[in-house]
């Protein structure tokens, strides 16, 4: 099932659309998580974006739609395995009916139906983390999200510990508290007793209920007259909790002294009736939701010094700070608050700023806002093309085109060491990710290393430009939920495979078939390159060393390439003749090629009578493209220079012999293209099945010398030389 998404355009990037969010959470009964979400859905509804909440029901059902929400009943609780399952299909319906933009799990449950769901239906899956969840298999799915949100850093630095979470992908954001509901009461405490201190939160052998009922006892043996409110209820599945605390206070001797409120909905007005809160959690929480809203009413804070609490409280700033499970600090703390009027006036009022700045419910949104809207409007784009120079050169107007699409985007390049300084100054790509097949991921454990760390990038899209059954493989199990590609070589594997086009296409052409099906818009055909002034200058000082007279036109050519594909070479005896010809005709020839071919130079000096100057090995691939730059014209077989030419804008010769130009050439006016049509050819062949190898033995030296003239390079074009000052500049990057 490839989605609604799958047979869509793929969305180009917006700065002021209206988004629809689908948030999901296992129910909508009272707590923290679940008033985060109605916080969240407010001012989402408030900005004018679309929400929907899917979850099991609960009281807060009724508040979310009076916002302008929708909601959506669904099983999203249970954890069985069926259940699970039975799910995952609903919930694709529902994204695709409304088109839902982005999905936010706040829990683990429904965390693994929405990732289902979004990789089924290629939409952005964002997750939450409210805990320190264990290290299991049950837990992994919230370090799956596209960006996982941690509300504090203690958490954050538990996931990526942990659940091994990447650290690019995280975003903290503290939860918010809003301001108009907690508003400040500094007035509310008369400095004379009794007093009330209360626990806010569900009854758990974790929050620390029993040390806030032994501190209790202790404040009462030291004659304060205090009332501990207890406000939440033991989970429906525990409802001995209550019962269990119920018994240590009539042990301790305090029952009369603790009020038991239950379940509330009206946390500001029962914060507003405390003179002290307490938090006393024995385990790490990952932020601490109802100290944050006390710190807005104006009630002070005695908490654990664990998990979040040290980020939302300073020791003796804004709060107070005991060790974990220390009765007796805890005690002597909220004494301290009772009685000490100064401190608890400096306290309320450093916090009530603290929180204005730090804890506003608009700084939340606003800051879960620009991770949604880095996920659907800054998708993260992974372009693959790994293979040789002139291929990489030729998918230059592709990038372009990528660029143009997602100007916001991120987007990455997955090349092969050979070509990475053709790309390293691309100035379409934000980076560019080197696979190298020969060396470290050469084994099966590096190349799961490397397609590792593309999973741990989180991509959105993949636009495979190489179409090997590698990169589609590699963009499968990287978890990119949008595909794209040609339907050949385990094209099953892609979620938009494109079909193959029927009629011959030019490289650049044959991209843009591709492309132009996705839903880009073309941006021409030009190549491009990129050679920086060092390349210039370290040119410069080849030429000098070469002898190469600048008062001379120059000529380049190019009489190698591929050892494997030596059917696409000229004879190398006329590659001599015409290098003689063309130094008759007052012309300084320089001879190019690669590495490794420094052989065939020396051949080609013994052949000749006029000594050209020979580059063979001395360049690197953007020294050669400067080289290129500075011919008057470029005669070279089917080869990388004959794209480095085009890019470079030199006027060119093309010798075609086993290769279609219809395929592999850039049309343009600047290429001139000598090719025999022999019975046997395109034979796209590394060796010559006739022996003769009359495709390319029929192109003489002077047919190539009129092609020169026609490109407007004849003898009389000589003796106008162009100076050094005025050569092309480099495209600017």
């Amino acid at each position: 099932m490839l989605g609604c998404f799958a047979t869509q355009p793929l969305r180009h990037c917006a700065t002021d659309e209206i988004m629809h969010i689908l948030q999901l959470v296992p129910s909508l009964d009272v707590g923290g998580v679940e008033r985060g979400v109605l916080d969240l859905t407010k001012g989402l509804v408030q900005r004018g974006h679309r929400v929907s909440v899917v979850s099991a029901g609960g009281a807060l059902v009724e508040p979310l739609t009076r916002l302008g929400a929708m909601h959506y009943t669904m099983p999203v609780h249970r954890k069985s395995p069926w259940s699970v399952a039975s799910a995952i299909p609903a919930l694709c319906q529902l994204i695709q009916e409304t088109q839902v933009e982005v999905v936010h799990a706040r829990s683990r449950v429904p965390g693994w139906i929405g990732f289902a769901a979004c990789r089924r239906t290629q939409t952005p899956f964002v997750t939450t983390c409210h805990g320190f969840y264990r290290p299991h298999a049950a837990s992994w799915v919230m370090g799956w999200g596209r960006v996982v949100i941690a509300p504090s850093q203690a958490l954050a630095r538990y996931l990526i510990d942990h659940l091994q979470v990447p650290p690019e992908r995280l975003r903290v954001i503290p939860r918010g508290v809003d301001l108009s509901e907690f508003q400040f009461r500094a007035a509310a405490f008369q400095g004379s007793p009794p007093w009330r201190i209360g626990v806010i939160g569900r009854l758990s052998t974790l929050k620390g209920h029993d040390v806030a009922i032994r501190a209790l006892q202790h404040l009462r043996r030291q004659g304060l007259s205090v009332t501990l409110y207890i406000i939440g209820e033991a989970p429906a599945e525990k409802p001995q909790l209550r019962q269990q605390l119920e018994r240590l206070a009539g042990t301790l001797g305090v029952a009369s002294s603790i009020k038991w409120w239950g379940k509330r909905e009206d946390i500001p007005t029962c914060l507003a009736t405390l003179d002290v809160l307490l938090a006393p959690s024995t385990y790490p929480e990952s932020f601490g939701r109802t100290v944050v809203e006390a710190q807005a009413v104006g009630v002070p804070v005695v908490a654990s010094r664990l998990g979040a609490f040290p980020e939302i409280l300073e020791d003796g700033v804004t709060g107070l700070l005991v060790e974990p499970g220390n009765f007796v600090a805890l005690a002597d703390g909220a004494a301290r608050l009772l009685q000490d009027a100064p401190l608890r006036q400096r306290l309320v009022q450093q916090a009530r700023q603290r929180v204005e700045t730090q804890f506003s419910l608009d700084r939340m949104v606003e800051a879960t806002l620009d991770v949604y809207d880095d996920c659907v409007r800054k998708p993260r784009v992974v372009v693959w093309k790994m293979s040789a120079l002139g291929d990489v050169v030729l998918a230059t107007p592709s990038f372009r085109a990528i660029r143009r699409h997602f100007p916001q985007s991120p987007v990455s390049l997955v090349a092969g060491r050979p070509v990475y300084e053709v790309v390293a100054r691309c100035p379409y790509v934000s980076e560019v990710i080197v696979y190298d097949p020969r060396g470290k991921d050469r084994t099966w454990r590096g190349r799961w290393r490397f397609i590792r760390r593309l999973r741990q990038a989180a991509f959105d899209v993949s636009i495979d430009l190489q179409n090997s059954r590698f990169t589609h493989l590699a963009a499968w199990l990287a978890g990119i939920p949008v595909r794209i590609g040609y339907d050949r070589r385990w094209g099953r594997l892609l979620t938009r495979a494109v079909a193959l086009p029927r009629e011959a296409m030019d490289p650049v052409s044959h991209q843009h078939h591709l492309l132009t099906a996705a839903g880009l818009t073309i941006d021409g055909a030009a190549l491009e390159l990129w050679p920086s002034e060092q390349d210039e200058a370290r040119l410069a000082a080849l030429l000098t060393e070469l002898g190469v007279d600048h008062t001379k036109p120059l000529v380049g050519v190019h009489p190698g390439g591929s050892q494997r594909w030596k059917t696409k070479r000229w004879n190398l005896a006329r590659w001599a003749a015409l290098c003689d010809r063309l130094a008759a005709q007052g012309a300084r020839v320089v001879v190019t090629g690669a590495a490794g071919e420094e052989a065939l130079g020396q051949q080609l000096l013994q052949l000749t009578t006029t000594a050209p100057a020979v580059a063979i090995g001395k360049t690197r691939l953007m020294e050669l493209a400067c080289l290129i730059r500075r011919c008057r014209v470029f005669v070279t077989n089917d080869s990388a220079p004959l794209h480095v030419a085009a890019a470079m804008g030199t006027p060119t010769v093309a010798l075609f012999g086993p290769t279609d130009p219809a395929r592999h050439l850039v049309p343009g006016p600047a290429i001139r293209v000598i090719k025999k049509d022999v019975f046997c050819s395109p034979c796209y062949s590394t060796w010559c099945r006739t022996i003769t190898h009359a495709c390319m033995e029929r192109i003489s030296v002077e047919e190539v010398l009129q092609t020169i003239t026609e490109c407007g390079m004849g003898h009389a074009e000589w003796k106008r030389v162009t100076p050094h000052s005025a050569l092309r500049t480099p495209h600017a990057a």
